[in-house]
C-alpha cells in the first residue's frame, strides 16, 4: 500500500504543504536541538516515534533512491553523524520533537493537533489512517535500494549528495 501511495502526486503535493506550515508553526516557538541525533537513536535515548500512512508514503517518496533498511540496532538509518539525510521528508515526529527544556511546554500539544491535522488530510484524500511506530514501518517496507517500480520525482529530491547541508543549531 505504502508504495503504491508513494506514487500519489496529489499526496506528495498535500504533505510537502503540511510539512512547510508545520516548519513555520515549530520555528515561531524557536526550538533548539542540544544532542545532534541522539533522540534518532531510539533505544539509547528510550522513545519510540510513530508515523502516519500519509507520512510514510512521503516519506518513502522521497528516499527511494537512497532507501536504507533499519539495522539490528534500534537507530534510524537516514541519521548519519548527526546530520539527517532524509530532512525534507521526515516525520512530524522528527519535526516536533525537541529535547530543550523550553520545548516540553509546547511540544505534545503542539503533535496532537497536527495529529487531527494528518487524520483529516488522509481522509480527504482517501487514504486508509494507520499510526505505526517508525521503526517497524522502515522494516515493513519492501524496498533494498533504488526501485524501478517508482517513476523519478526531482522536483521533491534532496540536497546534493543526499545530505542536509545546514546543520540544527547544537548547544554546547
Amino acid at each position: 500500500m505504502i508504495l503504491k501511495l508513494a506514487n500519489r502526486e496529489d499526496l506528495a503535493t498535500m504533505m510537502a504543504g503540511f510539512y512547510d506550515q508545520l516548519d513555520r508553526t515549530i520555528a515561531d516557538h524557536g526550538p533548539t536541538c542540544w544532542n545532534r541525533g541522539s533522540c534518532c537513536k531510539f533505544g539509547e535515548y528510550g522513545h519510540k516515534l510513530f508515523v502516519t500512512t500519509v507520512e510514510m508514503a512521503y516519506f518513502v517518496r522521497g528516499t527511494r533512491d537512497d532507501w536504507r533498511p533499519p539495522s539490528a540496532e534500534d537507530s534510524c538509518p537516514f541519521q548519519v553523524q548527526g546530520r539527517c539525510t532524509a530532512r525534507e521528508h521526515r516525520p512530524m515526529g522528527c519535526r516536533i520533537f525537541f529535547c530543550d527544556p523550553d520545548a516540553q511546554e509546547w511540544q505534545s500539544d503542539e503533535y496532537e493537533r497536527q495529529l487531527r491535522t494528518l487524520k483529516s488530510l488522509s481522509a480527504a484524500a482517501g487514504v486508509d489512517y494507520r499510526y505505526i511506530e517508525w521503526m517497524r514501518a522502515l522494516r515493513q517496507v519492501p524496498l533494498a535500494g533504488p526501485s524501478p517500480r517508482f517513476v523519478p520525482a526531482p522536483e521533491l529530491g534532496r540536497p546534493s549528495g543526499g545530505v542536509d547541508p545546514m546543520p540544527l543549531r547544537v548547544i554546547q
